[in-house]
């Protein structure tokens, strides 16, 4: 297994140089950023045109950062979500409070919470960039909480089971989860990058290690 990584000491490959060679092994692809044209979905991409196993692969990381695929996957394998709609422009049946989030491959942390009727309109007009793109709005039932997720592992404790079980159905190394803790319920809303300083690298660092002793196990 080859691991490209942006962490020199679990790094077999950083990702400029790996994008520059051919690849015969399998590849495990450590990045903090594998949104659609970023150097993580480059290097996935470039395993995949040598017909090589890949973690995540191309379908694995449009599944997790493309919303609605997002809460559609997540409810096929019994992850608690909310009642997304997707919307270009407001239609009278919406209600405040939501969560919302823009649906295209160029905006980024797009969350915003909208606790008002009369700001949803020019919101949603932003967001949509003037209905050339739908917005995902999900209603707000509880409290927002960001989570940082690294191979199944995160650091709210109250959140620990999902996010094992988050790991297991995306294959998702590292990326933030937006939920909802709602009586005492994770409900997911969204998947986004993570920030470098948001990772916990020693959990990464330890993960990663774990994977590789598992492997070499299997290949004796």
């Amino acid at each position: 297994m080859i691991i490209v990584s942006e962490d020199e000491d679990d790094s077999d490959s950083n990702p400029f140089n790996f994008l520059g060679q051919p690849v015969h092994d399998s590849v495990l692809n450590v990045n903090h950023d594998y949104r659609y044209l970023r150097m993580g979905y480059y290097v996935s991409a470039h395993a995949e045109t040598f017909g090589v196993e890949v973690t995540p692969n191309c379908t694995e990381i449009m599944d997790a950062y493309r919303n609605p695929l997002l809460m559609e996957k997540a409810k096929r394998h019994g992850l608690r979500t909310s009642n997304y709609r997707l919307v270009t422009s407001l239609g009278s049946e919406i209600d405040a409070p939501v969560v919302m989030f823009a649906v295209n491959p160029f905006t980024n942390n797009s969350m915003k919470v909208v606790d008002s009727g009369s700001k949803l309109p020019g919101m949603i007009k932003r967001m949509s960039m003037g209905a050339r793109f739908p917005v995902s709005l999900h209603p707000l039932t509880g409290e927002v909480v960001e989570i940082i997720q690294m191979f199944g592992e995160s650091t709210n404790e109250e959140t620990s089971e999902f996010i094992k079980k988050f790991y297991d159905v995306f294959n998702i190394p590292i990326c933030k989860l937006v939920v909802q803790i709602d009586d005492g319920n994770v409900v997911l809303n969204h998947c986004e990058p993570a920030t470098k300083k948001e990772v916990k690298w020693d959990i990464v660092h330890d993960k990663v290690h774990e994977i590789i002793g598992e492997r070499t196990i299997k290949s004796r």
